[in-house]
């Protein structure tokens, strides 16, 4: 499971089960140093990561560019 510090934290990062729409991949991150912090959901396009061995192969800036594009759980960004 590919890891980022940021804000503080770790948090690593997982293929999330099944979207809505076939097309979108989920990338969950969940907080390993702060089991408080809700996790964090982001949706991609499959063709720019199609399962967990795209994720692996992420940089670490790529990762960072996703957690950026995530929101917490029960959040709706506006």
């Amino acid at each position: 499971m590919p890891k980022i510090k940021t804000g503080g934290d770790t948090w690593s990062a997982q293929v999330g089960e099944e979207s809505g729409d076939p097309q979108l991949q989920t990338i969950v991150f969940f907080c390993a140093t702060n089991g408080q912090r809700p996790y964090r959901v982001v949706e991609v396009p499959r063709t720019r990561i199609g399962g967990p061995d795209a994720l692996e192969a992420l940089s670490a800036g790529d990762l960072q560019a996703l957690f950026d594009e995530s929101i917490s759980m029960n959040f709706l960004r506006t």
